[in-house]
């Protein structure tokens, strides 16, 4: 298999640990950890294979948000406490952490540079919160479309309670 196959499978495994160990920190019902991991593994592998057929990244990300979101629902039923920790957690890892990680890293260094150093700086930190915006608001709009599905589908009924689909 490609090395590159691999990476995404590797990088989807360790976003799923990272939705059930979200999880299990939210403390959430022991029903939950499993379609978190599975919502978090699915939904960043479909991230990694649609950026690498060639996707728009926000896109990708707004289909791996709306897959994570139905596959939540599919797995928990009517469960609808442990639906909506699979939701959040699921939807995590799409996150971008290392862009939001690096805009805080900048902020913190702007005040101390001077010159060309200043000028590459501050683009570098309008990329880096350009990234996390429209990655944050791909993620809010694949939920809503995961949700608007689910509910075409029939699906909404899983979660009765929880999130008003009607």
């Amino acid at each position: 298999m490609n090395v590159l196959y691999w990476s995404m499978l590797l990088n989807s495994i360790w976003a799923g640990l990272f939705s059930a160990a979200l999880a299990v920190v939210l403390t959430a019902p022991l029903r939950a950890i499993a379609p978190s991991l599975l919502c978090g593994f699915a939904a960043r592998l479909i991230r990694n294979v649609l950026i690498g057929w060639g996707i728009v990244h926000g896109l990708a990300v707004i289909v791996a948000a709306a897959a994570g979101v139905l596959l939540a629902i599919a797995l928990v039923g009517r469960k609808r406490n442990a639906s909506l920790i699979a939701i959040v957690t699921g939807v995590l890892p799409l996150g971008a952490a290392v862009a939001f990680f690096n805009a805080i890293k900048g902020i913190l260094e702007i005040s101390s540079l001077k010159d060309q150093a200043l000028v590459t700086a501050s683009s570098q930190l309008a990329a880096n919160l350009s990234t996390v915006f429209t990655t944050t608001l791909a993620i809010a709009l694949g939920m809503g479309v995961g949700f608007l599905v689910a509910r075409f589908f029939g699906m909404g009924r899983a979660l009765p309670d929880a999130i008003d689909l009607g």
